[in-house]
């Protein structure tokens, strides 16, 4: 059975000689390789408020993954990864130990200190977890930093 999800896909637009970003859907094989994808971007959609709102959390997830680019290759159009997707710079390591930080925070704020927490002790041991790994993000990420420096 195949599957599929929400993927970036970076194209070039010859009017302008330019690029734009869309999101599309893409389809994969048995052995996770690209079968296919829609030819015109999608847009969220849902038949209820909560049903939209899902929509776009995955339509989220396409940024995690690495851009596709259409290129055409012996007259067939396939999707690479974008050669000039996003490189890490000096920054990206503090800015996302700032975000690790101000993640933990909320996530004690909205749900740390919530009753519940005090009063389940099922979720008190998933929060718990949830926050440590947020800890260990920013932990991981300072010492990647470190490493990187050391050099």
């Amino acid at each position: 059975m195949s599957s599929w999800n929400y993927r970036v896909i970076r194209k070039p637009t010859p009017d302008t000689d330019s690029v734009v970003y869309q999101i599309h859907e893409v389809y994969y094989r048995e052995d996770g390789t690209i079968e296919g994808w829609t030819a015109e971007p999608v847009t969220p959609l849902g038949e209820s408020v909560e049903e939209l709102r899902e929509d776009i959390r995955y339509f989220l997830h396409a940024f995690r993954r690495p851009v596709l680019e259409e290129k055409a290759a012996s007259g067939t159009e396939l999707l690479l990864e974008d050669s000039h997707d996003t490189l890490i710079n000096e920054g990206h390591y503090f800015e996302f130990m700032d975000r690790a930080a101000v993640a933990v925070d909320y996530i004690y704020q909205f749900l740390g200190s919530h009753p519940l927490i005090k009063q389940e002790t099922t979720l008190r041991v998933l929060y718990e977890k949830a926050e440590a790994a947020l800890a260990e993000l920013y932990q991981e990420a300072g010492k990647l930093e470190f490493d990187r420096n050391s050099r």
